[in-house]
């Protein structure tokens, strides 16, 4: 049963941050995930049997048809950065549909990033946030939306497509106007959605699953929650699900949608998100106070957020999958006739409504065969110190990086010279990054699991800008001043995610280059900065 029990943390923070411009602006954290499974299977809303459409997991391995929290405790490892975080979390797959066949969209890194946001409308600390009871579970989103009822705007789900093209075409639903989804520097199709976070008191009712969850208003704390919903106020939980377009190229015309979801929409409105809690007790609580890693840089294994040996190496998580528990064909191969289980395509406008006489899904296998989950919860050797800034704009170039030179630098720095467009760019350090505001630029040009300081250069170079630095591992800050810093060679020594022979910087420390390997340092503690990408995603 769901325990009524809840903590209202005191949160504690530092300065004002930008959120993505859907939301609201808020103190957060998040992290990435690597899939756990991908089958038919929906604890929620088909307990004990196969679910009606495909879903693509994350989190904890012991994700099953029946759960409770307690199955959540005794996962062996999970898919997600934070190892005490032991939840579940899933979404409808995406398939291309040409010719009458079915085929898989995979997805790409960073996959599906979390977001976790837990502070007041203009930044300050919301003392009236609490961590989620044992055995809460909810969803966003309906599956059987076809066209906007109203749900998906600044009030509700706030769910949005977009096609990481130099057009950067979105929408509610699927966008068009494109013929792939690629670019010198990011690609992909993204969904983005954002959980309910009042709650009401009441337990998750298959039947009416929206029922104990509402959005909040634009006021702050439990007053922000509308009446009936103020037992209690939870972080908001925004996810991204990061999609490979790429084998689709040059099959579908601009004029085209050529994507329907696994539950037979071709609109994309009726995307979904589930949630089922698995946070070891008392962990969110106590990193609500003080985590605001996505608005100083602080690594998510720092005293402020969860601490050393808390976070998985990219290995670690990767190796957290478990066998599906459901004998079906999800086309992860070849491509299908028709969509797993029974989900005739519905454009709708109308609601989707359960096709007559469909046979099973699949049958879900006795626990006892599924093969055990290939990790454990071991915490890492090399942690990961995810960040965020304010735009999750989270994938890496996917054109081949430019040449570096790897030999460290006089000042420490690997590589130590980097050839792009306009010449030859070199290491000019190791710098402070001031933080609020930043000292190279306001936020990141672009960030994700595959940065280096190589092809940070080479973006920086195509924009004009006169100095590149990357930060803790994996953020690229582009600039013509570096200001209210500091020379600190040495101390830079976080190493690149995309590329670990390479440095890039460190918490609020910049790993910088420049076409001379010089750096004037300015005083200036604002300056003016273009951003590359600009939007929600």
């Amino acid at each position: 049963m769901l325990s009524n029990t809840v903590n209202a943390p005191a949160l504690a923070f530092l300065a004002a941050l930008a959120t993505p411009a859907f939301a609201q602006r808020a103190a957060y954290f998040t992290f990435g995930s690597s899939a756990l499974v991908t089958e038919s299977l929906d604890p929620l809303l088909s307990p004990g049997t196969t679910s009606t459409h495909v879903h693509s997991v994350i989190g904890g391995s012991a994700f099953s048809s029946s759960m409770d929290f307690g199955s959540t405790q005794s996962s062996k490892c999970t898919s997600v950065d934070i190892i005490a975080d032991k939840s579940n979390y899933w979404m409808p797959n995406l398939y291309f549909h040409k010719g009458g066949k079915f085929t898989r969209v995979p997805e790409i890194s960073p996959k599906h990033k979390v977001y976790y946001k837990f502070g007041k409308g203009d930044g300050s600390p919301d003392l009236e946030r609490s961590e989620f009871p044992q055995g809460f579970r909810m969803m966003a989103g309906n599956s059987n939306l076809r066209s906007d009822d109203g749900s998906m705007g600044t009030g509700g789900n706030q769910l949005n497509w977009q096609c990481h093209s130099s057009g950067g075409q979105r929408a509610t639903g699927f966008p068009s106007g494109f013929t792939d989804c690629n670019s010198a520097y990011i690609g992909g199709l993204a969904a983005t959605m954002r959980f309910p976070s009042c709650w009401n008191g009441q337990d998750f009712n298959k039947d009416a699953p929206m029922a104990h969850m509402s959005y909040p208003t634009n006021r702050d704390g439990l007053a922000g929650c509308p009446a009936g919903f103020n037992k209690a106020r939870f972080p908001e939980i925004m996810i991204e699900y990061w999609l490979d377009t790429k084998p689709f190229d040059g099959q579908y015309g601009a004029n085209e949608v050529p994507w329907v979801l696994s539950n037979g929409d071709p609109t994309g409105y009726g995307f979904h998100m589930d949630f089922l809690n698995g946070w070891q007790p008392g962990v969110l609580a106590k990193a609500m106070k003080t985590c605001n890693a996505g608005n100083t840089g602080l690594g998510l294994d720092e005293p402020q957020c969860f601490g050393a040996g808390s976070i998985q190496s990219g290995a670690q998580k990767d190796a957290c999958t478990i066998a599906p528990s459901v004998n079906e064909d999800i086309g992860a191969t070849t491509p299908l006739n028709a969509l797993p289980g029974c989900n005739p395509i519905q454009p709708g406008p109308g609601l989707a409504t359960k096709p007559a006489n469909c046979a099973v899904a699949g049958k879900v296998a006795d626990p006892t065969s599924v093969a055990a989950p290939v990790a454990s919860t071991t915490a890492a050797s090399d942690p990961v110190t995810t960040t965020a800034p304010s735009d999750p704009v989270t994938t890496a170039p996917s054109d081949p990086a430019p040449s570096g030179t790897n030999d460290p630098s006089e000042s420490g720095q690997s590589p130590a010279s980097v050839n792009s467009k306009s010449g030859v760019w070199k290491a000019a350090g190791c710098f402070r990054d001031a933080l609020n505001p930043r000292s190279l630029g306001q936020q990141p040009e672009w960030w994700g699991a595959q940065i280096t300081s190589s092809n940070c250069v080479a973006h920086c170079d195509s924009i004009g800008a006169k100095y590149a630095g990357t930060e803790n591992g994996g953020q690229c800050f582009c600039g013509n001043q570096l200001n209210k810093s500091a020379k600190v060679d040495g101390k830079c020594t976080a190493k690149c995610n995309g590329d670990a022979s390479e440095i890039c910087g460190g918490p609020a420390l910049l790993s910088v280059y420049s076409l001379d390997g010089t750096v004037a340092l300015s005083k200036r503690t604002h300056q003016r900065h273009s951003r590359h990408f600009k939007g929600i995603l």
